[in-house]
């Protein structure tokens, strides 16, 4: 894409980052989900690429390697740091009270939304050993789940109060 269309160019590599897909090299999109494909076709058609970008399925070669292709289209590094200060946050987290409970729970949810657009779900096979992306999902789940009843009844307190 042509330096002057330079707003284009970032609307579609936003959009392709937050369908999963890396860019290994300037002007290719990758993704190990192939059934991303129509995802990514609808990114072009909004954007109207349609008549200047095209796609293919393909499984990796002899040359090279997968790892070096996978650090060069994804910053994991970056994202595992993301979720180690996530596990950091709230793997000890003690809140006290209803008022404490709802907090957490807020900044709980607050944290945890980015990921899915940060994350690119890429296979177990493609990722780092002790990828700490899962452990994550487990901490947030079960968190969430803990303080759920807590914070919604400390909620409707105040919502309630409110109204009344």
């Amino acid at each position: 894409m042509p330096e002057a269309k330079r707003d284009l160019r970032h609307r579609l590599r936003t959009r392709l980052s937050w369908a999963g897909f890396g860019s290994p090299e300037a002007g290719v999109w990758i993704s190990p989900h192939v059934g991303r494909e129509g995802e990514a076709l609808d990114v072009i058609k909004e954007l109207g690429l349609d008549g200047c970008a095209m796609s293919f399925t393909a499984a990796f070669g002899a040359i090279g390697g997968e790892d070096a292709m996978v650090s060069r289209a994804w910053d994991l590094t970056g994202l595992e740091q993301r979720y180690e200060a996530f596990l950091a946050d709230f793997a000890a987290l003690e809140p006290d009270g209803p008022a404490g409970i709802l907090h957490a729970q807020t900044r709980l949810v607050h944290e945890w939304r980015r990921f899915p657009f940060l994350d690119p779900q890429l296979p177990r096979t493609l990722l780092p050993a002790n990828w700490s992306g899962a452990q994550a999902a487990e901490l947030f789940h079960r968190r969430h789940a803990e303080w759920e009843a807590a914070a919604s009844q400390r909620w409707n307190e105040m919502t309630s109060a409110r109204h009344a």
